[in-house]
């Protein structure tokens, strides 16, 4: 229902919609070469009383959102939903507005689906409610990329969707105007102009360095007023201005608690299916309760899928279905190196070191039927071509926990930090920083207590600095963290958006760390054409910016929902694209 390509989003790993809880030895392994004993998971889910430990594992490249045409789902019904955060920004393009939360809300409201995506993320076709025609060329050795709108495309105030729309797409994020806080540049920072075609409604792109895929960056329509940076920035604080989107939808009544959409009148595509979504903001135990009272016909996030949440709904029999597919999200921990303690690289490298994401898979999945490798990319994950694990072999080959307490303690001792008790100092100072965590759930707190119990092993006294959800942007976006847990939404090209997560000027890079040289390396990816050299590149640069030890990726996880039976078109889908006009209740 949101765009799943171009910049990447973060999210709040907050309760059990996201983690698990309970310490378990096993390391995990590749969930494609599991025993089958479970069976093939249906791609409308497993009945939720099926026992957690034979839950069928997802296959590469299916998805599992109970797929229907558009003939085989009821015109009308109501969608309840609960969601960790509404708001207050609800511009998804600016900084503070690029969580995974408002890419849900806003992608309802404004046309941000150009080009609609397959499940592989290998093929790009124009929205035929949008774009009438589309091509690329290369003219006088330059990537020029022709756009036309369709006659019918028009934002709910009345202006014109056209070539205006990319224009200010390219203004707005190219990076030339720092007036604009925008959460990713990556690939409009390239461009070179966009102007008139033959008519207003064709836009005619051209790049003074190539994108590839140039889809990518030509997936959102932007509002003229969004020009004005003041506006950009400050314009949707608490407002989501449905005058100034397109699409199905339109905000009915919103507030930070609760948002409801009705289908948009001036719509000239097809019609939705549902008379009424609502998202309700809630916290872990209450968004549990609200399914099982029948409140909410859904729960579970990206990254969900513990045996903590999914235990609650055996009861339901086959009322409910649980669908899992292979994650594209990424859980990681930044770390703060402009912070205390965490300036000195040192500590940072101990931290790495000494944490241990195969427990932490351990815990979050005990007692399910779950395996993975442990993630060693915050651009890629690891069942997709081209992935390869970029952490420096003094994490990635340690094994056990005395490996890892071992380990630490030497690269805190190699420079200069004395045991002083329980805990390393140096020149007087203690080896000292708070963790950062959100959300109420009993698994948020345990989890932290298992980091903070892995670094006090290694000498370090980790603090516990807890928020509830809904600080999760203000808190993360302000940079008042030392150590925080959180997770990027993966996308069909999140291999070209290293500029977005470790770019030195980048907003989003919450590590602080890179430099014009990793900046440029990053800069090269999005430029190449094949596929395999791109990865390559990709690679190298974030190896690189590994060796900061200021990110370490810890696990990716299931995309994991819980349902009620018959709802269509919802759920895990890889990277393919899935109109919200279609979402409904099956006949």
């Amino acid at each position: 229902m949101a765009d799943s390509f171009s910049r990447r989003s973060f999210f709040a790993l907050t309760g059990i919609t996201a983690a698990g809880l309970g310490l378990a030895g096993c390391a995990p392994s590749n969930p494609q070469s599991s025993s089958t004993t479970t069976g093939t998971e249906p791609q409308d889910g497993s009945p939720a009383n099926t026992p957690l430990d034979q839950l069928p594992l997802p296959e590469k490249g299916k998805t599992y959102n109970n797929p229907k045409s558009r003939d085989e789902v009821k015109d009308g019904g109501t969608l309840t939903q609960p969601i960790n955060e509404i708001g207050p920004q609800w511009n998804y393009y600016q900084l503070a507005g690029n969580t995974s939360y408002m890419n849900i809300l806003h992608g309802l409201i404004n046309p941000r689906d150009l080009f609609l995506n397959n499940a592989d993320g290998d093929k790009f076709e124009p929205n035929k409610d949008y774009i009438k025609d589309f091509k690329v060329e290369e003219k006088d050795g330059k990537q020029v990329a022709t756009l036309t709108f369709t006659d019918q495309a028009t934002f709910n105030d009345g202006t014109a969707i056209d070539w205006t729309a990319i224009q200010t797409a390219f203004i707005t994020m190219c990076g030339q105007n720092k007036k604009f806080a925008v959460s990713s540049t990556d690939g409009y920072d390239k461009y070179e102009s966009v102007e008139q075609g033959d008519t207003a409604k064709t836009a005619v792109i051209t790049m003074k360095e190539a994108v590839y895929p140039i889809e990518s960056i030509l997936s959102y329509a932007l509002h003229p007023k969004l020009q004005d940076p003041d506006f950009f920035n400050n314009g949707y604080n608490n407002e989501p201005h449905n005058e100034l989107g397109s699409g199905p939808y339109i905000v009915d009544s919103f507030d930070d608690s609760a948002v409801t959409f009705k289908p948009n009148p001036k719509w000239w595509g097809d019609a939705p299916k549902l008379d009424t979504l609502v998202y309700k903001q809630m916290d872990t135990q209450a968004s549990i309760n609200a399914f099982k009272n029948e409140e909410t016909d859904t729960t579970g996030t990206s990254v969900a899928g513990s045996a903590e949440l999914l235990s609650n709904f055996t009861g339901l029999g086959d009322k409910a279905q649980i669908r899992r597919g292979l994650g594209m999200s990424i859980a990681v921990i930044e770390l703060n190196s402009t912070r205390g303690a965490l300036q000195d690289v040192a500590v940072r490298k101990a931290f790495c070191q000494v944490v241990d994401p195969a427990t932490i898979v351990s815990i979050v999945f005990q007692g399910v039927n779950w395996k993975e490798d442990a993630p060693g990319s915050m651009l890629w994950p690891y069942w997709a071509a081209g992935y390869d694990n970029n952490l420096p072999d003094d994490i990635k080959n340690l094994k056990s926990a005395d490996e890892r307490k071992a380990a630490a303690k030497k690269t805190l001792e190699d420079a200069g930090y004395k045991l002083n008790g329980d805990y390393y100092e140096k020149d007087g100072q203690q080896v000292t920083f708070s963790y950062t965590l959100f959300g109420d759930g009993t698994t948020v707190k345990n989890r932290a207590a298992a980091i903070q119990k892995m670094c006090k092993d290694a000498g370090i006294n980790l603090t516990l600095d807890s928020h509830p959800s809904s600080e999760f942007s203000d808190v993360l976006t302000s940079g008042s963290w030392d150590v925080c847990l959180f997770g990027w939404v993966g996308s069909s090209t999140s291999y070209n958006n290293g500029g977005q997560l470790y770019g030195s000027e980048s907003g989003s890079n919450f590590g602080q760390q890179g430099s014009a040289e990793t900046d440029e390396m990053f800069a090269k990816v999005v430029s190449t054409k094949d596929f395999d050299e791109r990865m390559k590149l990709m690679n190298e640069a974030e190896k690189k910016m590994m060796q900061t030890y200021a990110y370490l990726p810890v696990y990716t996880g299931p995309d994991c929902y819980v349902v009620k039976k018959g709802l269509a078109n919802f759920g895990p889908s890889l990277f393919q694209s899935t109109p919200a006009t279609i979402v409904g209740w099956q006949k």
